[in-house]
């Protein structure tokens, strides 16, 4: 980010993800969430569905992104069938990915860069970077083939300087058809975002927050769980296996948890008579 430092042409700078967790800190005082591997281990997931996102916009079909609200729509079975060579996509179909285009923008960069990667959910290992000696070595490996095919048959009127002119100006020709290649396969709303991202500061307040809400409402689930037992005991008509049973089966699944607390009283008695018959369905 220009303004607050974290943000370079290349993604973040080291120690971006300690910043967010000191941020994080100051919210959620008792959260003890640390940069590695809570923050980290998010980011990455972030990233991959981003891409997954990126490529269902380039290339879906019988499914696709819904950009205004925020979700894969289309045929279910098409797009699980997709998914199945992608650990994570399956959570994208009819879920609205929340602060998508802040996090979109945010990633810009990092996305582009893993646009290259050859294997579906593999582009945003974070222990992946291409270092400073690897540009090199690429570029003095351009350079030497251009200058061996470039020196052309000395008639006498080329002087050495007019040979390095004409190597250069091919140089540049190669760069800029490399540049080209690859790059082409990136959307142009990508292009546009990378291009336009502005109010960096306010885009990282925007990845807390987001961060914030999902590890609230992890927190919430939590506290409901551990409060499981001691809300079915409340209801009659059930036996103390019942209620074991029930705690089993609700409990592992944060959706049937979050929903018997949401359920108005008088009906969570049927709730969890349901729940006991078809377990496998709820």
């Amino acid at each position: 980010m220009n303004d607050s430092g974290w943000k370079v042409d290349t993604g973040h700078k080291s120690g971006y993800l300690s910043f967010i967790e000191k941020e994080l800190a100051k919210r959620l005082p008792n959260a003890h969430i640390k940069a590695d591997p809570h923050i980290q281990s998010k980011v990455k997931t972030l990233k991959k569905l981003l891409s997954y996102i990126l490529d269902i916009q380039q290339s879906g079909s019988g499914f696709g992104w819904d950009d205004e609200r925020k979700m894969v729509v289309g045929d279910k079975d098409q797009f699980m069938g997709w998914a199945k060579s992608r650990p994570g996509a399956a959570a994208l179909y009819g879920k609205p990915f929340v602060n998508f285009d802040k996090l979109f923008e945010i990633y810009a960069s990092d996305l582009a860069k893993g646009a290259k990667a050859k294997g579906p959910g593999d582009q945003f290992d974070l222990h992946e970077e291409l270092s400073s000696a690897d540009v090199t070595e690429q570029t003095q490996q351009i350079d030497s083939a251009v200058d061996s095919h470039s020196q052309p048959p000395c008639h006498g009127s080329y002087s050495s300087s007019g040979v390095k002119s004409l190597a250069g100006r091919k140089r540049v020709i190669l760069d800029d058809n490399v540049l080209a290649s690859e790059f082409s396969n990136i959307s142009k709303a990508l292009n546009t975002l990378v291009e336009a991202e502005t109010a960096n500061a306010a885009a990282m307040n925007a990845m807390q927050s987001a961060f914030t809400l999902e590890f609230e409402a992890q927190k919430r689930t939590d506290e409901r769980r551990e409060q499981l037992f001691s809300v079915l005991k409340k209801l009659s008509g059930f036996s103390r296996d019942q209620i074991v049973k029930a705690v089993l089966v609700i409990g592992q699944n944060e959706k049937r948890i979050n929903l018997l607390f949401t359920t108005p009283d008088e009906l969570k008695s049927e709730f969890v008579h349901q729940v006991l018959k078809r377990p496998k369905k709820i």
